[in-house]
């Protein structure tokens, strides 16, 4: 079974790692998982969600066309709640992020972010 480091996410060889960490008793909870909080912009998230480019999305807000999804977006990002919960490569049962192939914090975001919703 391949194993990777939760502390920087590199894959472990002989149950050690160059960053230093050494594996735990499989008991032991003291493991703490780093945090990534890098998130894309609205712009980006808005144009997953829509499935629209950003050109068409950039036209848009020159024409002063206000699109209220956006603001939403925004909110949710400053409030933190657009994390890797909301990810579609982020498996919460191991806390393993599949794009990045790291262990990362479930309230970490990354620029490569792609929420479960789709607008209709």
């Amino acid at each position: 079974m391949v194993e990777f480091c939760p502390e920087c996410g590199n894959l472990l060889r002989k149950k050690s790692c160059p960053c230093g960490y050494k594996e735990l008793d499989s008991t032991s909870e003291s493991r703490s998982l780093p945090k990534i909080w890098s998130p894309p912009s609205p712009n980006i998230i808005y144009c997953k969600i829509a499935a629209t480019s950003l050109d068409k999305l950039k036209k848009m807000l020159n024409k002063g066309i206000k699109v209220e999804k956006l603001k939403e977006i925004r909110n949710k990002l400053k409030n933190h709640l657009y994390t890797c919960c909301n990810c579609v490569y982020y498996h919460e049962e191991i806390s393993h992020c599949q794009l990045k192939n790291k262990y990362l914090r479930n309230d970490s975001i990354c620029k490569s972010f792609e929420p479960f919703e789709k607008l209709k």
